[in-house]
């Protein structure tokens, strides 16, 4: 039983609260929190697509989003969580989006048979400029006038590292703030969450039934360790790509080329090419 310091995105664990058949409720909270927060409607019924499957591992996982929805009026809503990262992050999520919008339009149909396609980043780290701002929603605008060209592009990001109790959020969505930041007393921090939000009772009840199997606590662990193995194999790759970089921008200081072409080619800053 893993209750002590229980790390609430762990992956695994996520697909359990997110993606199981008995989810639907507390996906659709999640899902019309984050709406509403942006002035959105809130949707009537949340369709899981992608299932929680027991036997899923790390190892296995692909690149695809950790919860994919459907709603009735038949929008997608998919939802990544990402434990660390970069600004890299970004366009991943974008390029996310793109195959799932290019995923609804099937042989024979037309483009104005696409539908749209909303994406929730959950993320650990800072991604965004917006320093005080812990979820950020993104459309397709005009630049001068600020008209959206259309709905099917929605892209929020929650970062968790930006919030704070003075963090001007929807209540609900402020309380799945909280519940997401939870790294350690998880017990302590639910009971509060859990007497003014009725949701919270629901994902507690999940938590307990999740801790009491041995089963789903032992891919919880699996997932956990393997995951801090991949991201050092991750770190490892761009330390060995950051080496390259460098080791180009020196030979091309050499031959005297302007800094501007040296930082557009390696990506690297002006402040670190200048070092070099």
């Amino acid at each position: 039983m893993i209750k002590k310091d229980f790390i609430v995105l762990n992956d695994y664990f996520m697909r359990f609260l997110l993606a199981k058949e008995d989810s639907q409720n507390i996906l659709k909270d999640l899902i019309n929190s984050v709406r509403i927060d942006a002035g959105q409607e809130a949707f009537e019924e949340v369709i899981i697509l992608n299932t929680f499957n027991l036997k899923e591992s790390i190892n296995g996982k692909e690149s695809i989003v950790d919860v994919r929805a459907k709603t009735k009026s038949g929008e997608t809503v998919i939802i990544e969580i990402q434990r660390a990262g970069n600004k890299a992050f970004i366009y991943r999520g974008i390029y996310y989006w793109a195959k799932s919008y290019a995923a609804n339009l099937k042989k024979s149909k037309k483009y104005d048979d696409l539908n749209p396609v909303i994406s929730i980043n959950i993320v650990d780290f800072n991604l965004t400029e917006n320093k005080d701002k812990p979820h950020s929603c993104y459309f397709i605008k005009e630049f001068d006038t600020n008209e959206i060209l259309t709905n099917h592009f929605e892209m929020h990001f929650l970062e968790l590292k930006k919030f704070n109790e003075q963090s001007k959020l929807y209540e609900p969505l402020s309380d799945w703030f909280k519940f997401l930041s939870i790294k350690e007393n998880l017990e302590d921090k639910m009971k509060v969450l859990v007497e003014k939000n009725p949701i919270m009772k629901e994902i507690y009840d999940k938590y307990n039934n999740f801790v009491k199997d041995d089963n789903l606590t032992e891919g919880y662990t699996e997932w956990e360790e393997n995951y801090f193995k991949m991201l050092t194999l991750s770190e490892e790759r761009l330390q060995g790509r950051l080496e390259e970089k460098e080791a180009m921008a020196t030979a091309m200081k050499k031959e005297n080329i302007d800094i501007e072409t040296i930082k557009r080619i390696t990506g690297l800053t002006i402040k670190e090419i200048e070092k070099l």
